[in-house]
């Protein structure tokens, strides 16, 4: 069973670190505890120097003047067996191992010393994360591999088989306002796997959504009982890879996990309850629904902004990802027509309103109209930043002070809201896309990079609300 040391150690040893300027490793696993903020005590181990990084540095563990409770490997793998022997004499909890050149190779001897490490570990009562891993990322304790990771603790836990998809989901998600507990990669997951890590985190009080990327498992009829059990108490969003004949002999070398039938896993998946996403990026989006979207009464959708061709595209993305769009009735178009100007403009749903063009008031009075329209619960605003003639930075710095404004009022609706931009390519455009965005994190309104992506997550997201509701998992 895992434990809460696990996540919260009061020491860290880095084994293998090194004092030269240019050791990308030691910077991920030493420089950046410092930098990150970590409280407890921070044991860089080196026999050929005295210090590293302004840390006294040692040349062992049985050196080492205090207690040690996790240790970082940075050695290579086949002296990692002594290093073992050492953490168990230390009284060490728990080693991760960034070493590689174990079971994912697919070479015998390899594999045979990584069933060795086990085997010392487990004898010794230290756990093992990896081999061949980041390991953790934990920002309450200060914890991290990577010094642009948030420092802010949030509530939703990633588990993954592979260090490049914490890269990816969490720096996707940061500018979404998305933050995270735990941040988990297990690599061979040798020990620790991913089954002891969702019964950890289905007991885990700073964790209400889980989202895990797997490409293989050692117990299949336990793995998904265990899916089943914690994705009756929490959300669980799976990304499954490995479906692929080249994918399952590249989750082979790269994890050494066997990856199994993609139907099975398909089917298994959403009997268990959980739900199954094709990739971070659909993660992602799914972690900002959770994260920044009420549940709303039903997927009726008004969608308001950029209209003409770009409001005829949103019309079938949403409705392509689940959403409804109820035509706006005879009186409320008469009433908006009050504020919109009827040429060029679309009063159906999509509302055809550029709110930077109609001005804050009017702005206010559209959307206090569409708020009191029963027949909608949720709000999607389009955004097409390549279509509007702003391209000299003045006003296109103009235009995002005028949003900033116009977002209060939008944040204001009492239905649920999420912003989504329309097909951004161009470098200004893509300047236009990061402005939105910061300014959604500090509404902590869901965003999307695209119409289509928000209207897949929240139709995925209403799927599961309605099998949570009901009861069923199928």
């Amino acid at each position: 069973m895992i434990d809460n040391d696990l996540f919260h150690p009061r020491s860290i040893a880095v084994v293998g670190a090194s004092a030269g300027p240019m050791n990308v490793h030691s910077q991920m696993f030493l420089d950046n505890l410092v930098g990150f903020g970590f409280q407890g005590k921070i044991y860089p181990i080196n026999p050929g120097t005295a210090e590293i990084s302004g840390l006294k540095a040692y040349p062992n563990l049985a050196a080492v003047p205090g207690p040690v409770d996790l240790v970082t490997s940075l050695i290579p793998a086949a002296s990692t067996p002594r290093l073992i022997r050492e953490c168990v004499a230390a009284g060490v909890k728990t080693v991760q191992l960034f070493t590689a050149g174990f079971a994912e190779t697919g070479e015998p001897e390899e594999t045979r010393l990584q069933d060795e490490i086990v085997e010392i570990a487990r004898q010794g009562n230290v756990r093992l994360i990896g081999p061949n891993c980041v390991g953790i990322y934990c920002p309450a304790s200060g914890i991290t591999y990577c010094s642009d990771f948030p420092r802010e603790p949030g509530d939703i836990a990633f588990i993954t088989q592979s260090g490049s998809y914490t890269y990816l989901t969490v720096r996707m998600a940061a500018p979404r306002g998305v933050r995270f507990s735990k941040v988990v990669s297990m690599g061979n997951a040798a020990d620790v796997n991913e089954i002891e890590l969702l019964e950890y985190l289905a007991e885990d009080p700073d964790t209400a959504v889980i989202g895990a990327y797997i490409e293989g498992t050692r117990d299949g009829a336990r793995f998904f009982r265990v899916l089943k059990e914690t994705a009756e108490r929490k959300p669980v969003i799976v990304i499954k890879k490995g479906s692929t004949a080249a994918g399952r002999r590249g989750t082979s070398s790269h994890t050494g996990a066997m990856s199994g039938d993609d139907m099975v896993w398909d089917t298994a998946i959403k009997q268990a309850g959980a739900i199954r996403v094709e990739d971070a990026e659909e993660m992602v989006d799914l972690l900002t629904t959770f994260t920044h979207f009420p549940v709303p009464q039903s997927r009726r959708t008004v969608v308001v902004g950029a209209g003409g061709g770009v409001s005829v595209r949103a019309s079938d993305q949403c409705e392509a990802g689940g959403l409804v769009l109820p035509p706006i009735p005879d009186k409320l178009r008469d009433q908006l027509a009050g504020h919109i100007s009827a040429a060029g403009s679309m009063l159906r749903n999509p509302v055809d309103v550029l709110p930077e063009r109609v001005g804050q008031s009017a702005w206010e009075a559209i959307l206090g109209a569409l708020d009191s329209w029963e027949d909608v619960d949720l709000f999607l605003w389009q955004i097409c930043p390549e279509i509007e003639p702003f391209r000299e930075e003045e006003f296109r710095k103009m235009v995002v002070e005028v949003r900033r404004g116009m977002m209060g009022t939008f944040r204001r609706l009492s239905k649920p809201k999420a912003v989504a931009v329309q097909a951004v390519e161009s470098g200004p455009g893509l300047a236009s896309l990061d402005a939105l965005r910061t300014i959604c994190q500090e509404h902590e309104i869901a965003f999307y990079p695209s119409v289509v992506r928000a209207a897949r997550a929240i139709g995925l997201f209403m799927d599961y609300q309605s099998r949570t509701k009901t009861g069923s998992a199928g």
